[in-house]
């Protein structure tokens, strides 16, 4: 008979320990215990704010979204470009400034939703004078004018804020009002966009509609809150009496009731001084920016007013550069927002700006070409040149260059995808190369195309390449597209009724939907499935020109073509209908290169003598000083 060992008791309470003998069993029992939702940590500069005595105003989400380089299509729900790292899940602007001209821009009667507490702004000073006066009673006798301080009959409206606001349309009889300056910053975008797209804090990313991320940036429905948003002050000048004793006692009149008249309510401050010859009430009142889709950015004077300018130029050593009588530019390249500006000259001077082109810098010379032509990203960091037999690039904002193709013939044309990944190169009578590294390295097309047969007899058009460079087109004798970066080539001539056409330029939207290409003498043809089949433009002021080049907005929807001796013509609905631009500025003119800036609130014409013409939304070159 075997002996059984006895399980060993480790204590009182008959708890088993080691190794004993059991019954085993099958099966078992489950149960699930949910612990407390572990929340997402709201940012510290994620707050509740109480808004009811801001000034709210109703903004454009795609003016913020251009201050960080992100562009969206016009139902301003699908971005067609923007500065982000895919890697990071961060945008490359992480703050943006909102300068005062931007608000006054951006703003108008019907985007004033409430005045908040300044409605009462303009009774409120009224008061103040009286009581400083006296009334009723008091010295006022001794005064003309106090009894008809009336500032606009004492409203403070929709009207009166836009007015006070832009000085320019200020009409209120009797007064007069400053420019307004001053400046909003938004800063942590990227940590602010990721909390809201994860907790959709403003019910507005619904994620049946769209999936939501960081590279969408604002949309309709964001609010910004400003505490100190909006700051005025009401003053009036008061004569000096003559002689004395001195009658007035007005300040001793507002002295005894300080505590009306200055006070802090919330986010609301007043105060008010007051000297025997000076009354002046300050106010200041958050501004709640409602982010919609509304915009007052129709851009209705989109290339209507130009700007001669000269730039002004330093050599790489800082010192002041001289262009030679013979030297012209030939053409400039802008990026998204026109911070950065590039141009090349006939006799190979590379210019580059940083402040909008506002000042520029001389850092490299690749030697004397008429066909020498620059592109850059639409970030402006990545910037390719060529003049006709080699290529060279910056990835610096064009700072320093280096070489990397040699070997063209007689005409190298290059196109830089917005994004400055993929580039692609035409050396006429040579062949077509594609660049997936920055234009560090090229690799050649095969030569048992149709393509380069072409490119081998005929001097090609024009280049152009979407923003992530999936799209390309090549214009020359007929039309050839890519849809896989540049890999593979199709001709759409033969059925979109084309015969051998002498095609000089082609402009690409960001997403390669919209392109329009121009005839060297001849028509405007556009397209809106990605080059497969175009259309001509039945407009009697654009037929049988010489046209030059044409150049577009990233959305397609702002588009700028020019003629060889003839006008600058403009299209404001995607190249459907053209008006020509005629001003004491421009006319007929030797155009020779056109660029419009990815956010279409900059564009740059160059004539044959080597002259640079602005134009800008705000009105000719006006860019915010601040």
């Amino acid at each position: 008979m075997a002996t059984l060992l006895s399980p060993t008791l480790s204590n009182s309470n008959g708890l088993y320990s080691g190794s004993c003998y059991a019954f085993g069993a099958s099966g078992g029992y489950v149960v699930q215990q949910g612990i407390n939702q572990i929340n997402l940590r709201q940012p510290d500069i994620m707050t509740k704010y109480d808004v009811t005595d801001a000034i709210q105003v109703k903004f454009s989400a795609r003016a913020l979204n251009r201050q960080i380089s992100v562009i969206k299509d016009a139902s301003n729900l699908n971005t067609v470009q923007a500065w982000f790292d895919s890697t990071t899940d961060t945008l490359h602007y992480d703050n943006l400034k909102l300068c005062a001209c931007d608000f006054v821009n951006g703003v108008n009667t019907e985007s004033v939703i409430s005045v908040g507490k300044l409605s009462t702004l303009y009774t409120d000073f009224q008061s103040c004078v009286s009581t400083y006066f006296g009334d009723p009673g008091g010295f006022a006798s001794l005064f003309s004018g106090d009894q008809d301080l009336k500032v606009n009959k004492g409203v403070f409206d929709a009207s009166a804020y836009i007015q006070v606001v832009n000085s320019s349309k200020f009409t209120m009889e009797g007064s007069f009002v400053s420019d307004l300056s001053g400046q909003v910053t938004i800063s942590d975008i990227n940590q602010l966009l990721k909390y809201v797209v994860d907790t959709n804090i403003f019910n507005n990313r619904n994620p049946s509609i769209h999936n939501w991320g960081v590279v969408d940036g604002f949309v309709a429905g964001d609010l910004v809150f400003i505490p100190s948003g909006f700051t005025i002050a009401l003053s009036v000048d008061i004569e000096a009496e003559t002689y004395l004793p001195i009658n007035n006692v007005g300040p001793s009149y507002l002295n005894s009731i300080r505590n009306r008249l200055n006070w802090t309510r919330g986010y609301v401050t007043r105060t008010t001084t007051a000297t025997t010859t000076n009354i002046t009430q300050t106010t200041t009142v958050p501004i709640l920016l409602v982010l919609t889709d509304e915009t007052m950015e129709n851009f209705s004077n989109y290339g209507v007013e130009w700007v001669l300018v000269v730039p002004s130029i330093n050599d790489a050593s800082g010192n002041p550069y001289t262009k030679p009588p013979e030297e012209v530019i030939l053409i400039t390249s802008l990026s998204s927002t026109g911070q950065y500006q590039a141009s090349i000259t006939n006799l190979g001077t590379i210019l580059v700006s940083n402040n909008g082109g506002q000042q520029w810098t001389a850092p490299k010379n690749i030697g004397p070409s008429n066909v020498n032509t620059i592109g850059m990203s639409f970030t402006g960091m990545n910037q390719t040149v060529s003049n006709g037999h080699k290529i060279y690039v910056s990835n610096d904002y064009g700072e320093t260059w280096q070489s990397t193709f040699s070997g063209g013939t007689t005409n190298i044309f290059v196109a830089v995808s917005l994004c400055g990944k993929y580039q692609t190169m035409i050396s006429s009578g040579d062949n077509l190369y594609t660049s997936d590294d920055y234009g560090l390295t090229w690799k050649p097309l095969s030569q048992d195309t149709d393509l380069y047969q072409s490119i081998e007899a005929f001097p090609t058009g024009g280049i152009a390449i979407s923003y992530t460079g999936r799209y390309q087109t090549i214009v020359s004798e007929a039309i050839y597209i890519s849809d896989d970066f540049g890999i593979t080539w199709f001709n759409v001539s033969d059925q979109n009724g084309f015969d051998d056409r002498n095609w000089s330029g082609i402009a690409m939207a960001s997403t390669g939907q919209y392109q329009t290409a121009v005839e060297n003498g001849g028509d405007i043809h556009v397209s809106s499935d990605y080059g497969k089949t175009w259309l001509f433009v039945d407009n009697e002021l654009v037929h049988n020109k010489i046209w030059q080049g044409v150049s577009m907005s990233a959305t397609g929807q702002y588009q700028t073509a020019i003629e060889t001796n003839g006008k600058i013509h403009k299209s404001i609905d995607y190249g459907v209908t053209w008006d020509s631009v005629s001003t004491d500025v421009v006319n007929d003119n030797n155009w020779v290169s056109i660029t419009v800036s990815s956010d279409a609130m900059y564009q740059t014409a160059i004539d044959a003598s080597g002259n640079m013409y602005v134009s800008s939304i705000l009105g000719g070159s006006n860019t915010c000083s601040c």
